[in-house]
């Protein structure tokens, strides 16, 4: 151990080199300087990045604290500029990723984004254009040129390093700089949780943010959950008194669940001219239905996190920032859900949505989940497009009423629409629209405006033809409309006339006379109140929501179930998940093949039913290219059919991903099996 002599001259021998200096000199000031620019992209704004800086003293130096962890370890190299210019490169890029995802869906860059660069690479080609790929590959390179150059270049320090010296001084920043944020956290400058993501953001930074989200995943342990805690909460439920005398009988109706993307009230919207109003049924239909305002996640995206919340009745509040449980837990465990709850009724669960099966990797989800079919996009006919690509509506109208006409039981159909997706297109797209606005002095703003006003007017056209058609069914339905987020059209609180980012409508409307019961509610009540309205009251945390909402402890016990059934020990089930994935069906309708025969010469038509554009005909096992004729046609080229020629047709994603394979059938000549 050095003694205090010992200790003051090898502080002056540290001091006396100048590389040594320069160095704690860069440590020290490099962080303030790459916070204030991530925090001046952040905000668009140079002067909201100073703002920052004088404003919230303390949550910047918790921030630039953390820059200084990553700086650090330049202690432990000898290429030290070459190594402060990579970790500066890496702290801007995410700065100006944050710039730019805020700029196209108001919500901030998230560890959660990182697991979906594959969704995010299928939508891009909807929100950036031809050039402007062309001039982020060439800045990319032009990074990673300056980077090699600066390897190449730059000095490295010629003196030895005292590895065992210099980790001392690296522990000690790391260790200063978390006691640093717990104490901001004791004294309230910056919290774990972050209740509105976006302004968290703002708040705390986005470099501590961020962070965050990276180590902050899942639900975190309540102080108080125990098989005490968790009894009493069920117990509560099960105590109502005299609950059985007033238990009333069940509701035999199908349920549909219509979410419309990116689906408002433009008349929400202040100082916001239109020709006429948008979507006049479903304004129309809230008057008449029991509905209200919709409290939901996200803005700008995030369908996905909206049905995670409906579906399950799960309050995402108390998972990681930013997290989507389709991309982490639900892709391994199953997970109590309206699904399950109805399939216990009698009811059979499908799922429709009219984009990729594979986006946000819903054909596994929705296996733990308890669907029991799922028709996505590769499963249709007849379907049109809006001209920036997305799949309109109007096709959804066919297979809701194929799901219901399938089967002889009660169906729950959850359906997700895709017509009102971004990006919303800046020049004038259509030549004659029927909606058209003004008040708008950004010319930019108001094309966008204008083509976001006439898709969600087609969603409302939609809307009224699948409620003419439900009216005249002759089973009792219910059916529950509503936006899962705001548009990513730019709109601040003071834009709106609810001052809310985060608030959508919804209507339960039905065909046979319910009570209309309007109420604000949280995106995860919603299928507890629907279920309420069938006195339904099966599964855990629907039986919850129906008997604890108005309870001042009502989202701590949430909390203490949801980590419960999802991260602990089940006590809610009695230590036995009583969930077992699905074996999904893809398409509710099945595909099949019922004969091969040659066409002409070297083609060969395979004839069937429920084939699509997506539709792949395999021979003894090899891809042929096809050609779509018709829902009951295919057409290969194929030299020569021989009897026991193997075919199957499989249903084969934009991305190659095989969703599902018909039966085999085997050539015979004129007889096949």
């Amino acid at each position: 151990m050095l003694n205090y002599l010992e200790r003051g001259i090898m502080i002056k021998k540290f001091f006396k080199n100048k590389d040594n200096v320069s160095t704690m000199l860069i440590i020290i000031f490099l962080p303030i300087v790459l916070e204030l620019l991530v925090e001046i992209f952040s905000r668009s704004s140079v002067i909201d990045g100073f703002k920052y800086l004088f404003t919230r003293p303390v949550q910047f130096m918790c921030n630039a604290l953390i820059i200084m962890c990553s700086i650090s370890f330049v202690m432990l190299v000898k290429r030290r500029v070459f190594y402060c210019a990579v970790v500066s490169v890496v702290w801007v890029v995410l700065g100006i990723v944050n710039m730019i995802l805020l700029y196209c869906r108001v919500t901030p860059f998230n560890a959660s984004d990182l697991k979906l660069i594959d969704t995010g690479i299928k939508t891009a080609g909807k929100y950036f254009n031809f050039v402007t790929f062309v001039l982020a590959i060439i800045a990319i390179l032009g990074v990673l040129a300056a980077v090699i150059a600066v390897f190449i270049k730059a000095p490295k320090i010629k003196y030895r390093i005292i590895y065992w010296r210099n980790l001392i001084i690296i522990g000690a920043i790391f260790v200063f700089t978390a006691g640093f944020i717990n104490v901001s956290i004791d004294m309230g400058f910056l919290s774990h949780r972050f209740s509105n993501l976006t302004d968290s953001y703002l708040e705390y930074g986005f470099v501590y943010c961020f962070g965050n989200s990276l180590v902050n995943t899942g639900v975190k342990k309540p102080e108080d959950y125990s098989e005490e805690k968790i009894d009493e909460i069920i117990e509560k439920d099960n105590d109502t008194e005299n609950k059985e005398d007033k238990k009333e009988e069940i509701i035999d109706a199908n349920v549909i669940f219509l979410q419309l993307e990116s689906f408002i009230d433009l008349s929400n919207v202040k100082d916001l001219e239109l020709s006429k109003d948008p979507i006049p049924t479903f304004n129309k239909l809230k008057k008449k239905y029991t509905s209200g305002n919709l409290e939901v996640y996200n803005i700008g995206y995030g369908t996905s996190n909206t049905e995670f919340e409906i579906i399950t009745g799960l309050n995402l509040d108390d998972f990681g920032p930013g997290e989507f449980p389709y991309r982490t837990i639900l892709l391994e465990k199953t997970c109590e859900s309206i699904c399950y709850d109805l399939k216990e009724n009698g009811y059979v669960t499908h799922a429709i949505h009219n984009n990729n099966a594979t986006f946000y990797s819903r054909n596994t989800v929705f296996e733990n989940l308890g669907f029991d079919t799922f028709t996505s996009l590769e499963y249709m006919n007849d379907v049109e497009y809006t001209p920036i690509g997305w799949a309109k509506d109007k096709c959804l109208v066919e297979q809701i009423m194929n799901s219901l006409d399938y089967t002889e039981e009660k169906d729950f159909v959850y359906t997700i629409s895709v017509q009102g997706h971004g990006s919303y297109p800046s020049t004038e797209t259509y030549e004659n629209p029927e909606i058209l606005v003004s008040g708008i002095e950004d010319e930019a703003r108001k094309y966008a405006i204008e083509y976001y006003a006439n898709e969600i007017h087609e969603m409302d056209d939609f809307i009224a033809e699948l409620t003419k058609q439900l009216s005249n069914y002759d089973e009792k339905v219910v059916l529950v409309m509503y936006g899962d987020h705001l548009p990513g059209l730019g709109f601040s609180e003071e834009d709106l006339y609810n001052e809310s980012l985060y608030k959508t409508e919804y209507i339960i409307w039905d065909n046979f006379g319910l009570k209309k019961a309007d109420e604000d509610l949280q995106t995860f009540q919603l299928s507890s109140k629907v279920l309420e309205q069938l006195n339904i009251s099966t599964g855990v945390i629907n039986n919850f929501h129906q008997n604890n909402k108005n309870d001042i402890e009502y989202l701590a016990r949430l909390q203490n179930l949801t980590y419960d059934i999802l991260y602990g020990d089940l006590l809610a089930y009695e230590g036995i998940n009583p969930y077992e994935p699905t074996e999904i069906q893809m398409g509710v309708l099945p595909i099949n093949i019922s004969h091969v025969e040659p066409k002409e010469e070297g083609i060969v038509s395979v004839k069937g039913e429920n084939f699509t554009p997506y539709s792949v005909v395999y021979v003894n096992y090899e891809r042929y290219s096809t050609e779509f004729v018709s829902k009951n046609e295919l057409l290969i080229e194929y030299d020569t059919l021989k009897n026991l020629d193997s075919f199957v047709v499989a249903q084969v994603d934009s991305d190659d991903v095989v969703l599902s394979e018909s039966k085999e059938c085997l050539y015979y000549g004129n007889n096949q099996e």
